[in-house]
């Protein structure tokens, strides 16, 4: 595997305060020349935009606990996981063969490009940290030990003084950035463990086909049912999942199961237009596409955000020996 970059402090510069969800680079490769592209949402006409402008929103990976703030210290993070992953993004288009440490980078900036979903976050994050922080309990036993604890450190604290500050950052701890980023580092190198086990292929677009992609593009579905139609919203740990993400209008990038093999890299229209289906119902708000379709846009009317996470997919597990859904 590569190695990890977690955030941390740097020295003080210019914030940035539009921050895309989805890396602008990896929309670009659906644009034009002047990287421009077709955003489809439910119920509204396609309509041409820039990729400077699409998936973005002021703040997005900013949260402050305890007087702290991470002031693009998450931003920062990903715009090097980025890089990693741009530089490399030719070879895996063409199929290349990569360095041990050029996967690891793949399969890191795969995780992350899912984890930091506005889908993710809305989905995924409210039932988590309503969890978690139930869990947190600071009764009068907890406020001793930690007034103790601070007065071995020459501090004293008053123990009402103590539940405020308590209360106050659970209440912090509440912000829905803070759910969605506390703990990605982590969860980050859990998935690209998996997808580093995978097996990988790159697929072709049949001439006069298109792949779409989405706001939400990292995709997962279950191939273990032969003869029916695949499950979408398997978890990466499932070891029939595929995990799947549009890399361009022609070229797909797809990790298997190590058992899975195929004769063609070229998919026909048929296979082209179910890779597409898929795109939309794992897409959150919008689709994006290099060309303008009422094919196109009456899909995503139908069938957008129909894999909801939580509800018919990425069902969480109550008991441990489970394999995930």
């Amino acid at each position: 595997m590569t190695r990890l970059i977690l955030p941390g402090r740097s020295v003080a510069h210019a914030l940035v305060r539009d921050e895309h969800i989805v890396p602008r680079f990896y929309l670009n490769k659906f644009a034009d020349s002047d990287q421009r592209f077709f955003l489809y949402t439910k119920g509204r006409s396609p309509v041409q935009k820039s990729t400077r402008s699409q998936s973005t929103e002021r703040d997005f990976f900013e949260y402050t606990i305890n007087g702290e703030a991470t002031e693009n210290r998450y931003e920062r993070w990903f715009q090097r996981i980025e890089t990693d992953a741009a530089d490399i993004y030719n070879l895996i288009e063409s199929g290349s063969n990569l360095t041990q440490v050029q996967e690891g980078a793949w399969a890191f900036f795969l995780a992350t490009l899912f984890l930091r979903s506005r889908k993710v976050r809305e989905q995924i994050g409210p039932g988590l940290m309503s969890k978690v922080l139930s869990e947190i309990f600071f009764g009068d036993d907890q406020i001793r030990d930690a007034q103790c604890e601070l007065l071995r450190k020459g501090v004293f604290v008053y123990a009402d003084h103590l539940k405020v500050m308590v209360n106050q950052i659970k209440d912090e701890m509440m912000a829905p950035a803070f759910g969605h980023l506390a703990g990605i580092e982590e969860n980050a190198r859990m998935l690209a463990e998996q997808i580093f086990k995978k097996r990988w292929f790159v697929f072709h677009a049949a001439p006069g086909t298109a792949f779409v992609t989405s706001d939400c593009p990292v995709q997962t579905m279950n191939l273990g049912l032969a003869g029916e139609n695949c499950i979408l919203g398997s978890g990466f740990g499932n070891s029939n999942t595929a995990i799947v993400l549009p890399l361009s209008p022609t070229r797909l990038f797809l990790a298997g199961p190590q058992e899975m093999s195929c004769r063609s890299n070229l998919l026909g229209e048929k296979n082209v237009a179910a890779f597409n289906v898929n795109t939309v119902k794992f897409a959150d708000r919008a689709a994006y596409a290099s060309y303008k379709s009422a094919e196109l846009q009456a899909l995503v009317d139908r069938e957008i955000n129909q894999v909801v996470f939580g509800q018919n997919s990425f069902i969480p597990v109550e008991k441990p020996n489970i394999a995930s859904a």
